[in-house]
């Protein structure tokens, strides 16, 4: 039995649902990327609207361990918990003790 889309809703099953980020969130973001902290929603492949959050540290390497949040996400929780994870990062290497 198929999932009863065809086309281009199809396709749209598939697309990230948007989002505007706070200016918080943008300066988490850009902390990660400017210090090789990968964080991206990853799709399910065969569930439309279903996202994992991938994360690699560093800088690229071929064959790299990715790391998967346990957790599936939907449209109403991708974004949240992606800039969630990117805030954690920032926390961890910016608080000073």
């Amino acid at each position: 039995m198929g999932s009863g889309l065809t086309g281009s809703k199809k396709k749209d099953a598939y697309k990230m649902p948007p989002h505007n980020a706070s200016n918080e969130q943008m300066k988490w973001q850009k902390y990660c990327i400017d210090n090789n902290i990968r964080i991206s929603p990853y799709g399910i492949n065969n569930e439309p609207g279903k996202w994992k959050i991938a994360i690699a540290l560093g800088p690229y390497k071929r064959g790299e361990k990715i790391y998967y949040a346990p957790n599936v996400y939907d449209k109403y929780s991708i974004w949240p918990e992606y800039y969630k994870m990117c805030k954690y990062y920032y926390d961890k290497h910016t608080r000073r003790v």
